[in-house]
């Protein structure tokens, strides 16, 4: 394997065997134009011939490895003037007697109209194939990457592709080989400009990933060693091209191509992030990078409520009254002008404005029609995965709406003994990890409630049970669990308590149930309590208690009684 670094690019650079870069590297020139070598002989090849500019060095190089009268092919991966500008000076300084062009039928067309007779050889009319002396060049078509007849010559003897366009890069020093994938940024906005999009160059990716490549030498950039070759080839595939298409109207090129990365990572954050926070960060990020906002908000209808998301809490969201400039436009209405941009965000499904993304300023900014434009299409494309978060928050809400319905009594509104398992069995584990027990069940049972269903009838009955089950609401304390057992029998769960303590709470809850039920004079209620003792199971925690309030009816009734 040659040395990468440091090299003299005064001279021909060797590559592998008989592989050799003939170019020029052009001084203050951020487009490098490389020309290689295969040497073979009399029937060797020159790759991609390189530029006007380049031509006398390249003439010089060729002649220290094997002359100019020994290049019997010219491959010409494509028709741009840094590739056949220099074919006029090369037949001047006299090739092979019968050197010829290899290039596609579609390029030919342009070549020709550089003036230079030489003959052509077409790889499509040739199996893809050019046999020579100790190898076979293979072509690979990549169709409009960048020219309508691209295409790659791989040199399947030492592994090396020659890329023509793809792979190239703008270099700011004149290194020859890329030492790390931070080449790729090199890449970045070669590839944006000149491929025109995404889908051909993963195309062409998927055509070259299945040779044995060793390195690849491409006409511009820099040479990509083995070992950078398949995170380079990842990372161009996600990349976003075409960016003209986008810059037809011209709304400013850095806005653009942050803005044309910025939509490929949000299609792709889309597709793999469960929540909307990564999205809306990215955005953030490049709304305050390239047009200087003071921040970027999203607000969006989730059924009657409106859900705010900001970067107070890294755009989790949280349900918020919206302003007023922000109720016009999910109204409809047109924003006034001022320091914070309005752009809305209808749903795909519904001509009604479901979201808003607010842009804030430092000062009052009007943007241009074509920097809308593209704020627009990001914000379309935002729109999906603010209504799948949105959607996501809804079923939530519809969830803990159906969990909260499940475990209340439809009646009182307490807890019901559904939700009594689960919280009982925590609030025993917890307890049992303490110093010494301290959780009593108070068992309470309304006195000769059946004498006020008998008498008024069953819906005076349920609105006593109602007015009791508030009166057990407000007498306990915070934490405290309090759920309708059955029938006209409550229970709650007191922590944190010892026996005197447990009996101030049942006491607060009798009293408070003796004068809860207006117009019922006499409602009264006797309460069992039963302090837990260590590794006490519910169940039987729950049947002491019950023991106990049996005890307080038989001792007359309306009060309280503690297991023992």
């Amino acid at each position: 394997m040659p040395s990468y670094e440091p090299v003299d690019p005064s001279r021909a650079v060797q590559l592998a065997p008989r592989v050799w870069w003939v170019g020029s590297l052009l001084p203050e020139d951020q487009f490098q134009c490389h020309v290689y070598l295969i040497e073979q002989g009399d029937r060797s090849v020159l790759i991609d011939p390189g530029s006007a500019l380049v031509v006398d060095e390249v003439i010089t190089k060729v002649d220290q490895v094997v002359g100019v009268a020994n290049v019997r092919w010219l491959v010409c991966s494509h028709a741009d003037p840094d590739i056949i500008g220099a074919l006029p000076g090369l037949v001047a300084h006299g090739l092979h007697p019968d050197a010829a062009i290899v290039t596609h039928w579609r390029d030919e067309a342009l070549i020709r109209h550089s003036g230079t007779r030489l003959p052509y050889w077409r790889v499509e009319e040739h199996g893809w194939r050019l046999p020579l002396e100790d190898r076979s060049l293979r072509f690979v078509f990549t169709p409009y990457a960048h020219f309508a007849g691209a295409f790659c010559s791989f040199d399947e003897s030492s592994g090396t592709l020659f890329s023509a366009d793809l792979f190239g890069g703008f270099s700011d020093d004149h290194s020859l080989f890329a030492t790390s994938t931070d080449y790729f940024e090199s890449m970045r906005a070669f590839h944006e400009h000149y491929m025109p999009s995404r889908e051909i160059v993963v195309h062409a990716l998927d055509q070259l990933r299945e040779l044995p490549i060793e390195r690849i030498a491409p006409q511009h950039g820099r040479i990509i060693p083995g070992h950078l070759i398949a995170p380079v080839m990842d990372q161009l595939a996600e990349l976003e091209c075409g960016i003209y298409l986008l810059a037809r109207n011209d709304p400013g090129l850095a806005f653009l191509l942050e803005a044309n990365r910025t939509v490929h990572d949000v299609v792709d954050t889309l597709v793999g992030e469960p929540t909307f926070t990564v999205i809306a960060t990215h955005l953030a990020g490049l709304a305050h990078e390239t047009l200087h906002t003071r921040s970027l908000e999203f607000w969006a209808r989730a059924g009657e409520t409106v859900l705010h998301f900001d970067d107070t809490d890294r755009f989790a969201g949280r349900t918020e009254d919206p302003p007023a400039d922000v109720r016009r436009a999910l109204d409809g209405r047109p924003s006034e002008p001022g320091t914070r941009l309005m752009v809305a965000l209808a749903s795909p499904t519904s001509d009604r404005v479901d979201a808003v993304a607010v842009l804030t300023f430092e000062e009052v900014t009007d943007l241009d029609e074509p920097s809308r434009t593209v704020l627009q299409q990001i914000a379309d494309l935002v729109e999906v995965g603010l209504e799948r978060e949105v959607l996501r928050r809804v079923a939530d809400l519809d969830r803990a709406a159906l969990y909260e319905q499940s475990i209340r009594d439809p009646l009182t509104g307490l807890h019901n003994r559904l939700y009594l398992g689960d919280a009982a069995n925590r609030v025993c584990a917890i307890d049992d990890r303490g110093a010494r027990p301290q959780v009593a069940a108070l068992m309470i049972d309304l006195d000769h409630f059946k004498r006020v269903n008998d008498t008024h009838g069953h819906p005076t009955g349920d609105l006593v049970l109602q007015h009791v089950a508030a009166a057990v609401a407000s007498s306990v304390r915070p934490g405290d669990i309090a759920v309708r057992f059955g029938g006209e029998e409550f229970l709650v769960i007191v922590s944190g308590v010892e026996e005197a303590g447990a009996v101030r709470v049942a006491e607060r809850i009798r009293a408070g149930i003796a004068r809860a039920v207006p117009g019922q004079p006499g409602v009264t209620a006797s309460v069992g309590v039963a302090l837990r003792q260590r590794g006490q199971t519910w169940d039987s925690l729950v049947d002491r208690a019950d023991h106990a309030l049996y005890a307080a009816k038989d001792a007359g009734r309306d009060q309280v009684t503690v297991a023992r």
